[in-house]
């Protein structure tokens, strides 16, 4: 994740958002492609060592590190890298920003899930981003990152004023009130074509077992939305080979409005 500022404001040491970011992330799991298996057995064909930026509380790095693949993580976010270094101490966990990082040394696979990329909100920070994974690459080494493909319906000036609720989830362990239960809804989205950038309004909300509120917290979620023809060529100006690009992560082929999936090549 990039911008520090940012990623506080939507991910606050304590806040009910980032404690509850694994209960969504298996949520997502369930309703759509699981990313991890995906990501796993890449590492496994390639081997290590992977870099995953953008690791969050660090659950695909782990799936990784248990298929017996040597894997490091790199976050921005203060709140994730603590859950990430609660629940994997023995694992490598670096803070830094995916835009601008220097770890000395290189990789043989670098990974960015979940969209992460997209948390970059400025087309020449992704560049630059770009040209930071290319120079942590071995010769002959892999970048492998997903994206939205973005339905432009959806990306208007005039946003999307919607809301949806997700399903109660329990409180996070530690985290609330006995018996309390957490809220979370995706609020208003606005979006600006010109820069390709678009905000979420997400609140989280814990409620007791009658639905009374007990503690609100509200969040923005700042992301860009990449064309297919964009992203393949900031990776083709950033040097990388043997580009392939799927629409999933079952190898199928680009789809509008479907997922972006790219495996791309530092030359040999």
């Amino acid at each position: 994740m990039t911008g520090s500022s940012k990623v506080d404001s939507f991910y606050p040491q304590g806040g009910l958002n980032a404690a509850s970011y694994d209960l969504r992330a298996e949520l997502d799991r369930k309703l759509f492609e699981d990313p991890i298996p995906f990501y796993r057995d890449i590492a496994v064909n390639i081997g290590g060592p992977v870099l995953e930026l953008g690791c969050g509380t660090g659950w695909i790095a782990a799936a990784i590190r248990e298929a017996g693949i040597a894997v490091e993580g790199l976050d921005l976010s203060d709140a994730m890298l603590t859950q990430a270094r609660a629940k994997y101490p023995d694992m490598i966990w670096h803070k830094g920003d995916m835009c601008n990082f220097d770890l000395g040394r290189q990789f043989a696979l670098i990974i960015i899930p979940f969209r992460g990329f997209q948390e970059i909100t400025d087309g020449n920070d992704q560049q630059r981003c770009l040209a930071a994974v290319f120079a942590h690459l071995r010769p002959g080494g892999m970048l492998v990152l997903d994206l939205i493909d973005p339905d432009l319906r959806y990306c208007l000036p005039e946003g999307d004023p919607e809301s949806v609720e997700l399903p109660l989830f329990p409180m996070p362990d530690g985290v609330g009130a006995p018996d309390s239960r957490l809220r979370i809804t995706a609020m208003e989205r606005t979006s600006d074509p010109l820069t390709q950038r678009f905000e979420e309004h997400w609140r989280f909300e814990e409620i007791d077992l009658t639905g009374n509120v007990l503690r609100c917290e509200d969040c923005w979620h700042h992301m860009r939305w990449v064309h297919r023809s964009e992203m393949r060529l900031m990776l083709q100006i950033s040097g990388f080979v043997s580009i392939s690009e799927f629409s999933d992560f079952k190898g199928n082929p680009p789809r509008y409005a479907a997922n972006q999936v790219w495996m791309v090549k530092r030359p040999d």
